[in-house]
Order: structure tokens, then C-alpha cells, then sequence
């Protein structure tokens, strides 16, 4: 039996926006920015935030986290995607992606349920490419410079309809219900 709302750790509003649109499902957002721990395993990263998290809430959640791996750059910044958005937002990945002929990227959600006795991680990814400018008006983060495979315009172009129908955080939360549906 699925549950009447799931409680949603994240800083991020437009996550917790996004999940309770694909999920239908209402979503708790707890705001609260959770230490990651450093490293490239994007498993990892949302295992320890997930166990982190229940620290602080103590009742059944999920965490995400992102990362959008470059084939040009052997994988980064993967999980360091938010430290690059960070020190200059979407227009920094344009200008140091600007040399590269390879535009090739995989975008990464990484789901963390924790029950209250372990930590359930489902991954969801789409591959697309880094446009060569910023954009589109709709959306956040790297929404207006990723252009998903099949498609000429950015997330930001494309609309939020579109974005929740294919992309990564799209096949993590689906997984993350089909899960919620067998396991509860």
C-alpha cells in the first residue's frame, strides 16, 4: 500500500516540485541541506545522505542527488555537478565546454529511500548533449543548456511537461514507485 505522503529531504524546492508532479503523490519537503560525502559514486554520495538525513528526521524519507557526467572529461563533474553550478551557474559550463568538440553528456539521479532499517538506492539517467549557449525560460539549474537525445532544445525550451515525461528524475521516481509499491 502506497503511503498517503513520502517526506522529501532536500534544500532544493523545484526537486521536491518535480517529484510530487511525477510521482502524484504528495510530497513532504523537509528543507535541509545534508552533508555529501566526496566521491564519484553517485550511489554512494545518496547512500550516506540518506543515512544522514534520518539522523536528523528519524521517520522514513528519500534523498537525490545529480550529477551530469561529461564523456569528454572522463565522467566530471559527475556528483560535483552543484559545486560547478555554484561558482558560476549554467553559463560557466558553457564557456568550459566551449573547446570541446565532444558535447556528449549523461545526466544521473541517484534516489536514497531509507526505511527506517536500511537505505534503498534506484538510479535513473538520460544521455543528451551540453547546447553551446543557455537557453529557455523555463526551469532551473542546468535545465537551459541540456538537450536531451532526440530532441534539438534545451530542458528550459522544451517545458516542464515535456522534462517530466523523460528525463532522469523522471526514471529514478518511477522505479522509486514501482519499488514503494512492492516493498510497503
Amino acid at each position: 500500500m502506497m503511503p498517503k505522503e513520502l517526506c522529501f529531504v532536500t534544500s532544493n524546492k523545484n526537486k521536491a516540485k518535480e517529484a510530487e508532479e511525477i510521482l502524484g503523490l504528495p510530497v513532504q519537503n523537509i528543507e535541509k541541506d545534508i552533508p555529501e560525502i566526496q566521491s564519484m559514486d553517485l550511489n554512494k554520495v545518496v547512500e550516506e545522505k540518506a543515512q544522514e538525513a534520518y539522523k536528523l528526521v528519524n521517520k522514513p524519507l528519500f534523498v537525490e542527488d545529480v550529477g551530469v557526467y561529461v564523456e569528454a572529461w572522463n565522467g566530471f563533474p559527475g556528483p560535483f555537478t552543484r559545486y560547478l553550478y555554484d561558482c558560476g551557474g549554467a553559463e560557466l559550463f558553457v564557456r568550459m565546454m566551449n573547446t570541446e568538440k565532444n558535447r556528449n553528456v549523461v545526466a544521473k539521479v541517484a534516489i536514497g529511500f531509507h526505511d527506517g532499517k536500511q537505505v534503498h538506492a534506484l538510479m535513473g539517467e538520460i544521455k543528451g548533449v551540453i547546447a553551446g549557449e543557455v537557453k529557455g525560460s523555463h526551469g532551473w539549474g542546468w535545465d537551459p543548456i541540456f538537450i536531451p537525445q532526440g530532441y534539438d532544445k534545451t530542458f528550459s525550451e522544451l517545458g516542464p511537461e515535456i522534462k517530466n515525461r523523460i528525463s532522469h528524475r523522471r526514471a529514478a521516481l518511477q522505479k522509486f514507485k514501482k519499488f514503494l509499491e512492492t516493498y510497503l
